[in-house]
This record gives structure tokens, sequence and C-alpha cells, in this order.
């Protein structure tokens, strides 16, 4: 092997850990918003599960909903709550 072909698997080997250390975060999502009449709302989801919250003005945090994690159930619950407020 010569040194350059040294230096690269050095380079892709680090890459691929690098990637391995950092896919847990980005296998899921985070959003919050803000209702009209105030009400907000955070979606918080990682690979191990999803927590739904929602404050009114002036109130505390409040779980709305857990579940399973992932990108996927993450884009579920956005377009779930973005079609309507929950009930509080």
């Amino acid at each position: 092997m010569t040194e350059e072909t040294m230096r690269f698997s050095k380079a892709v080997a680090g890459l691929a850990v690098a990637l391995i250390l950092s896919g847990g975060v980005a296998l899921a999502g985070d959003a919050s918003w803000k209702y009209s009449d105030g009400t907000r709302l955070k979606i918080k989801c990682r690979t191990a599960g999803c927590t739904v919250k929602a404050k009114k003005p002036g109130g505390d945090w409040v779980l709305v909903e857990e579940g399973p994690g992932g990108n996927k159930n993450f884009v579920v619950l956005e377009a779930k709550y973005k079609k309507a407020k929950p009930v509080l």
C-alpha cells in the first residue's frame, strides 16, 4: 500500500465512524410551532421514541402523546398536529 492509499483509507474509516456515531439523531426530528390561540406544541423524536407536548398560554407543558421513534413517525406526528390542535 502506498502512503497516499493509506491516508485515503484512514479518511474513509474516520468518516464512517463519524456517520455511525451521529446516525441516531439524524433518523428522527424536532418541530415546534404556535397555534393562533397561543397554544404551543413541541414534537421531539429520537430513535428510542417520540413525545408530543403542548402548552396553553400561561400554563405548563403537558404530555399529549408518546409513541415509537424514528423519522417515519416524526413525519406522521407533524402532519397530524399541523392539521388539528390537540385537545388539552
